[in-house]
Parts: C-alpha cells; sequence; structure tokens
C-alpha cells in the first residue's frame, strides 16, 4: 500500500487572519495517474453527475458571493467517511489535529461558529456515500486530514526571528510533513510548488538534520526529492499548479480555505459587535487596508497590539 499526502496552503498574501496550511492523506493500492479520473469526481467547471463533491483549487470553488457550498460539501464529506462529523470550528479544528491557541488573539477568544453554514447535513451524508463507493472502487482510502493555522500574531513572531515569508511558509509545509513520519513508514508527498522557489534541498537537510537525500530532481515545473530521514523514508515533490494536477492537494487547498474563512467569520463577528458600521473584509491587501482605516477613523484600535492583528508581510 501507497501512503499519499497533499498538501497547500491559504491566506499566504492576505494582511488581515490566519495562515492555514493543510495536508489531505490518502491511502491507495496502486495511486492513480488521474485521480479526478480513477474516482468520478468533478472538477469546479463540470456539470455534476452523482452527488460526488466538486474537488479542484480553492480558488476555482469559492468567491464571496457564490460562499462556502462547494468548501462545505467537499471538507466535510471527507471527514464524515473518516468518521467525523464537527458541528463547529472548535471540533473541527479538533479533527484536522489543529494546534492553535484561539485566546491568543480577542476576535477568536471564547468564539466559534456553527457548521456547516451553506449547505445542509442530509447533503453531505449523500456525498459521503457516494464519496465512499467510489474510493472503494478505485482502492484509495482516505485516511484523514491534518491542518496548522498560523495566526496573525504568531506568523509576526515568525517573521520577526528570520524576515522572509516564503521561509516561513516553507518552514512550516515541513513541520506539517514532518507530522506524518513515522518509524518504518514510506510517503510521498505532493506540495504546491512555492512561489518561484526551485530548490528545496537545503531546507530539507535543515528540517530533517542528518537525513540523506538519495536523488533530486530541480526545475522550473517540478521539484521532487527522495529522503531517508533516519528509519523513515519519503519522496516530496513541489508541483506547479499542484492544485490543478493532484486531487490530494487540491483537496488540501479547500480545507485550508475553508478554515481561513470560518477563522474570518469570527474577526468580522467581533469587529461588527463592536461597531456595526464597519465594514465586513476578506482580509485581503486592499479590502484589509481598507478596514484598518476604518477602525482607525472610527477611534476603535485603542487597547489593541496591532502585531496582532495587522500581518508584517
Amino acid at each position: 500500500m501507497h501512503t499519499i499526502v497533499g498538501i497547500d496552503e491559504a491566506g499566504y498574501s492576505p494582511l488581515l487572519g490566519p495562515l492555514v496550511i493543510s495536508a489531505a492523506a490518502f491511502e491507495a493500492v496502486e495511486p492513480p495517474d488521474d485521480w479526478w479520473k480513477a474516482l468520478g469526481i468533478p472538477k469546479a467547471r463540470a456539470k455534476p453527475q452523482t452527488h460526488l463533491p466538486a474537488i479542484d483549487d480553492s480558488k476555482k470553488l469559492y468567491t464571496p458571493k457564490e460562499g462556502l457550498a462547494n468548501l462545505e460539501r467537499a471538507v466535510l464529506s471527507f471527514l464524515a467517511i473518516a468518521g467525523r462529523r464537527p458541528a463547529s470550528l472548535r471540533q473541527l479544528l479538533s479533527d484536522v489535529d489543529a494546534c492553535v491557541d484561539l485566546d491568543s488573539h480577542p476576535w477568536y477568544r471564547g468564539a466559534d461558529v456553527a457548521i456547516p453554514i451553506a449547505i445542509d447535513r442530509d447533503a453531505i451524508l449523500l456525498s459521503a456515500d457516494a464519496l465512499r463507493v467510489a474510493l472503494e472502487s478505485a482502492r484509495v482510502r482516505f485516511l484523514g486530514f491534518h491542518s496548522q493555522p498560523i495566526l496573525e500574531g504568531d506568523l509576526n513572531q515568525r517573521l520577526d526571528r528570520c524576515d522572509n515569508k516564503a521561509t516561513v511558509l516553507l518552514t512550516s509545509t515541513l513541520g506539517v510533513v514532518e507530522e506524518f513520519l513515522r518509524p518504518g513508514g514510506s510517503v510521498q508527498f505532493l506540495i504546491d510548488k512555492q512561489g518561484g522557489r526551485d530548490f528545496y534541498g537545503h531546507a530539507l537537510s535543515q528540517m530533517f538534520f542528518g537525513c540523506h537525500i538519495h536523488h533530486s530532481t530541480e526545475g522550473n515545473d517540478l521539484s521532487t526529492y527522495g529522503v531517508q530521514h533516519g528509519d523513515c523514508h519519503f519522496d516530496i515533490s513541489f508541483c506547479v499548479r499542484g492544485d490543478a494536477a493532484h486531487l490530494p492537494i487540491a483537496l488540501a487547498s479547500m480545507l485550508s480555505k475553508y478554515i481561513r474563512e470560518l477563522f474570518m467569520k469570527l474577526f468580522n463577528r467581533y469587529w461588527h459587535a463592536i461597531d456595526p458600521a464597519l465594514p465586513h473584509t476578506s482580509g485581503y491587501r486592499t479590502d484589509g487596508w481598507r478596514f484598518v482605516r476604518a477602525l482607525d477613523a472610527a477611534e476603535r484600535l485603542a487597547g489593541i497590539e496591532r502585531a496582532l492583528m495587522i500581518r508584517n508581510k
């Protein structure tokens, strides 16, 4: 059996809200060349023929206008076949083994949001049943999710230490990789390529000190490495447009985006409770600065440590 783990992030560029890095893990007798074809799962623009959820780059399946329905159907139906049925963000974070201190930020402290938001639970269970059949037919098993939200203040602390956001993203991503390594195990990691970086060998050697990289291919479209780290072996590939080529990466991107959007709901709820006249924000740069200026104009930031809220990069 082969273990395949796709990893992707959401929230790398915004001014406000967390950066979320997630993984989706599968086990297969033989990993499919085309996961979508093997499972019969549609992509974003395909007309669905069954209850199977669409899986694709989260940016193709989510817009503020269309809402969370596509993300919820996919993420929560995969969780359902793993025996997890979270009813809130905090339960979801527990189900994906996220280690995060929500009480460190005022807008998340003691707060929660009920899920699902945009789709009813019966529809999720129908999708889960269809997924279960598709996975069994392809001799694939969903092992589960892992997610690591990095809250604004924590991200700024990491940036203060190394002053390079790309390095923070890469080391945090490799931290997620480490979660799946087991003595005697062998794992294939598929990761959406990060910016213009082509060379990852040095970062792998630093993260997995003493490891042996026994083969590598490095290029514009694909950088891949075979790594022996103690009793663990893993192959790790960084792929251009990986979320379009590998379903596990696309599913990981959807979980990351879903979790980030739920955090932003808590963020907006907190500020609107203080001042209902404040605009809603998605947290991205232009919109985020508009929101911060509105807070300043309304004198609502008194007593708020800006490093907890406004990301340095």
